[in-house]
C-alpha cells in the first residue's frame, strides 16, 4: 500500500502554491507577471517550499512546460563551469532565448560559494545576462553568500507554513482520500507537527501516516 500525498498533491502551479505569508506571494508575484528580472535567492529552512518555487515561477512566467538549466552549485568547482553553463555566446543569447522563452531561465540549488574567483565569475555572468536570463537560487546557507552576489539579486526568505495556513491544503487531501477527520483533530495533528520540525514535507508524512491507518483498519473490519 504505497501512499504518497506530497507526490500526488504537491501544487503544480503558482495558483495552487501555498504562501507562508504576504511578503511571500507578493514578490514572487512581481517574479511571475514579469515585474522582476534580478536573480533572485530563495532562501530558509529545509522543507519551506524553495525548490518547489524555483520550478514553478519560470512556468508562470511562461504560462507554459519551460525549458530550465538545473544545476547543483557543488558540482560548479571552476569560474570556466560558470561561464559554460551560461553560454560564451552572449551576443546569441540577448537575441535569442530557448523555444522563445522571455527568458532563459537557470536553476541552482544548495547555493554557496567558498571560492572568490567562482563568486567573481558568477558576478560578471548575472551583469552580462540581466534581462536575457532570470537565475534563482535556492539555499539553506544565506549568511554565507557573497555580498556582491546579493547585491545584484533580489531575496526572500521562504518559511514553512504555521498549521493554520497548511490546514486547508490537508482537508483537501484527507476529502480527496476519503478520509474521515474532523478538522480539529486534523489540526491537532498539524499542529504537533509545526511544533517540532516546522517542516511542510512533514505535514505530508503525517497525511501519508493518517491515510494508511485509516485504509489498514478498513481492510481488517
Amino acid at each position: 500500500m504505497i501512499v504518497n500525498t506530497a507526490k500526488k498533491y504537491s501544487p503544480k502551479s503558482l495558483d495552487e502554491f501555498i504562501f507562508p505569508n504576504e511578503e511571500a506571494c507578493e514578490l514572487v508575484t512581481a517574479y511571475s507577471s514579469g515585474e522582476m528580472e534580478r536573480p533572485l535567492i530563495l532562501y530558509g529552512s529545509s522543507g519551506s517550499g524553495k525548490s518547489l518555487l524555483q520550478r514553478l515561477i519560470p512556468q508562470a512566467i511562461e504560462r507554459k512546460e519551460t525549458q530550465v538549466n538545473k544545476v547543483i552549485c557543488s558540482d560548479l568547482k571552476l569560474p570556466r563551469d560558470i561561464h559554460d553553463l551560461y553560454g560564451r555566446n552572449k551576443q546569441f543569447n540577448h537575441v535569442f532565448t530557448v523555444n522563445g522563452q522571455r527568458y532563459n531561465y537557470f536553476i541552482i540549488e544548495e547555493f554557496y560559494m567558498k571560492s572568490i574567483r567562482l563568486n567573481d565569475a558568477l558576478k560578471i555572468e548575472l551583469d552580462a545576462t540581466l534581462g536575457t536570463d532570470l537565475t534563482i537560487f535556492s539555499t539553506n546557507r544565506f549568511e554565507l553568500i557573497d555580498r556582491g552576489i546579493l547585491s545584484r539579486s533580489e531575496t526572500l526568505e521562504v518559511q514553512p507554513c504555521n498549521s493554520s495556513i497548511f490546514l486547508p491544503h490537508a482537508k483537501k487531501i484527507m476529502q480527496a482520500e476519503e478520509i474521515d477527520i474532523s478538522d480539529h483533530d486534523l489540526q491537532v495533528k498539524l499542529n504537533a507537527i509545526y511544533a517540532v520540525y516546522k517542516d511542510n514535507r512533514k505535514y505530508y508524512s503525517i497525511m501519508d501516516a493518517l491515510i494508511r491507518k485509516e485504509r489498514i483498519q478498513c481492510l481488517t473490519t
